[in-house]
């Protein structure tokens, strides 16, 4: 297994400043709490605010997405990776967990599709755990939405504190010209 580290003395290199930066993990927090209730955004899949990624370049990633959520099983809760840039996903692997009060649902995820569901049921959840791999193939960002999985007077929400993690695993390619 390759390990990247920095060897050399003096000038900060753009080979270290790229070693460097494939290590660091682009991280994403929900800062405003969302909200589908129908009358508003019901079960169209709409962005979640904080939760974007950066730009991802091109190679594979490790991703964690974390969603502190509260639906009901009248609504349920419904969540999809909006892509920044048309094509961007060559592939994903994910295992998703979902929590409610009284019990745990397990699945894994595998479409690369723009805004496909993640996960789409009517039950209570209160925690949504992703885990995975993802091959990015476009330069881009990778946008969190949400929304109810059934119209319903009931409120699903996506708190603030949900999070989302996009690690490099081994080099990723930067965009040309890029300050790297």
């Amino acid at each position: 297994m390759s390990q990247n580290k920095l060897v050399s003395e003096g000038a900060f290199t753009r080979d270290m400043r790229k070693i460097v930066n494939d290590n660091i993990a682009d991280n994403a927090v929900c800062s405003t709490e969302f909200v589908a209730v129908t009358g508003t955004t019901g079960t169209t899949l709409t962005n979640v605010v904080g939760l974007v990624s950066g730009i991802l370049q091109p190679g594979t990633y490790k991703f964690k997405i974390n969603l502190l959520t509260a639906a009901t099983t009248n609504s349920g809760l419904k969540v999809g990776l909006k892509f920044g840039t048309a094509s961007m996903l060559t592939s994903i692997a994910a295992s998703v967990r979902a929590t409610s009060a009284s019990a745990i649902a397990s699945t894994v995820f595998t479409t690369a599709t723009d805004a496909a569901s993640i996960v789409a049921a009517t039950a209570a959840y209160v925690n949504l755990s992703v885990e995975g791999t993802i091959v990015i193939a476009l330069a881009g960002t990778l946008q969190l939405q949400a929304a109810q999985n059934a119209a319903h007077a009931d409120e699903t929400k996506v708190l603030v504190g949900s999070h989302m993690e996009f690690t490099p695993i081994g080099a990723t390619v930067p965009l040309a010209n890029a300050v790297v």
